[in-house]
């Protein structure tokens, strides 16, 4: 019976051709793995390395002249800070602008409130981003 079973297998394949092992699919398949580790693992090092991360925390709406926003900071401990805040319309027009001006401190995260002057009719803050002190 074995032979008989050789002989189907061959005809089989004959007719049908021979299976093959998916040797590329697995080797690209391992590849984008590491690439997209590798990119993980780069764009990781990245953020973990910049003194100064700072993010909008919150707002309200306008009072009077005045935007009132939260920006939440995280920098190393001892550095002062300087963010750039802007004010913008419904049409996304600059209407406003702050230098907000962190001294340095002890804390590594923290809440710093800021009001932007408004010259317009300021719906929304913009963080424009944040970079150490001269």
């Amino acid at each position: 019976m074995a032979h008989n079973s050789a002989e189907q297998a061959d005809h089989l394949a004959e007719r049908y051709g021979r299976r093959r092992r998916p040797r590329v699919v697995v080797a690209v398949l391992a590849a984008a793995f590491v690439a997209f580790g590798a990119v993980t693992l780069w764009l990781g090092l990245q953020q973990a390395d910049q003194p100064i991360r700072a993010d909008l925390y919150a707002w309200e709406d306008p009072r009077g002249a005045t935007l009132p926003a939260t920006v939440e900071i995280h920098r190393d401990p001892g550095l002062a800070v300087t963010c750039d805040l802007v004010a913008v319309d419904d049409r996304m027009i600059v209407v406003g602008q702050l230098e907000l001006e962190v001294p340095a401190g002890p804390e590594e995260h923290i809440r710093v409130d800021a009001d932007i002057p408004l010259e317009g009719n300021g719906i929304a803050p913009r963080l424009n981003g944040c970079h150490q002190a001269d």
